[in-house]
């Protein structure tokens, strides 16, 4: 996956764990809701001063928006957050397939 891609998945993870919507962090960081969804998504890179606000108000290091989470950790890995993101891109017919396997893995 590119590193834009990974940053953003990132971001979104750190946000979510906060319980903060797009909306949210854009008000904190005083940028768009658009500067936003285009950072998770991978689109675009924040540049160095939204970074450092972004680290502030997710009360985080700026390495952690670069860095592997180490596993065994409380919070949601990356993993869950890539899957989120092809799941997404599945059809009706797929995504109920999609679950029976993620259901069978769990009860497995």
């Amino acid at each position: 996956m590119e590193k834009k891609r990974e940053i953003g998945l990132r971001i979104r993870a750190h946000r979510l764990e906060r319980r903060l919507t797009q909306e949210q962090l854009a008000e904190a960081i005083d940028r768009s809701v658009e500067t936003i969804s285009n950072l998770e998504r991978g689109v675009s890179l924040p540049n160095e001063a939204t970074l450092v606000r972004l680290a502030q108000v997710l009360n985080i290091g700026l390495d952690d928006l670069f860095k592997e989470r180490k596993t065994g950790s409380s919070k949601q890995p990356i993993e869950f957050f890539r899957a989120t993101e092809v799941l997404r891109a599945l059809d009706e017919k797929k995504l109920k397939l999609a679950y029976r396997i993620l259901k069978a893995i769990a009860e497995g």
